[in-house]
This record gives C-alpha cells, sequence and structure tokens, in this order.
C-alpha cells in the first residue's frame, strides 16, 4: 500500500457553506478570493483524509503507517 499527501487548492466560492461576503452587496464586496490549500492523505491513489497543514498531513500519514502495520 502507497501513502502520499500531495496540496490541493480551492477557491472560497467553491464551499458550500455560505460565508458573511455572500450577504454583502457587489458594491461593498472585495473582489480577492483567497485560495485556501489543504493536504490530502491518499492510501493508493484515493484521497482517505485531508488537513488543513502539511505537518497535520505528515502526523495522519504516520499514524495511517503505523496502524496499518500493526492490524496486518
Amino acid at each position: 500500500m502507497t501513502i502520499t499527501i500531495t496540496p490541493f487548492t480551492l477557491e472560497s466560492r467553491q464551499q458550500s457553506i455560505p460565508r458573511v461576503n455572500d450577504y454583502i452587496t457587489d458594491d461593498k464586496k472585495q473582489h480577492t478570493d483567497p485560495k485556501i490549500t489543504y493536504w490530502g492523505i491518499y492510501l493508493d491513489g484515493k484521497q482517505v483524509s485531508y488537513t488543513s497543514s502539511k505537518e497535520l498531513a505528515a502526523n495522519t500519514k504516520v499514524w495511517i503507517e503505523k496502524w496499518l502495520t500493526e492490524n496486518n
């Protein structure tokens, strides 16, 4: 089994959760939507988890490797 960590980026407008800015009229909106980077953890090419930081992703990868070793 191969475990990998890969970053992926979303623009905040792609999220389905309503934001405060969604309720502000266009003339008051800031026209710069920040991009948000998440770190995906993949097992054999299939995403099994994701985190908001590379450090958390690395810790999750170590935990998964340890769990797989102990349970096989």
